[in-house]
């Protein structure tokens, strides 16, 4: 991991601790819904554009992964919110 990949994850890890519930909390509301989307791309769609103003597209995916999110569908999500 080179130095700029370590500032990035104690950057993330930092505001992680921060949010941390409330990142915990907005997954587990879009994960306790019926999927209607495949991996529920669908959810995080919605928890990704609430996000991504304040935190950016890559940040704001990572910490849903690091707060539980299905990580495939993050990954969807972010791909076509990214197309």
């Amino acid at each position: 991991m080179n130095k700029a990949e370590q500032t990035k994850n104690k950057y993330l890890k930092s505001i992680y601790s921060v949010i941390q519930t409330e990142l915990e909390q907005m997954v587990k509301q879009a994960e306790s819904k019926p999927y209607t989307t495949q991996n529920n791309y669908g959810e995080y769609m919605k928890l990704l554009t609430t996000l991504k103003g304040q935190l950016g597209l890559d940040n704001s995916s990572q910490l849903l992964v690091m707060a539980g999110g299905n990580k495939q569908g993050i990954l969807d999500a972010r791909k076509i919110l990214t197309a």
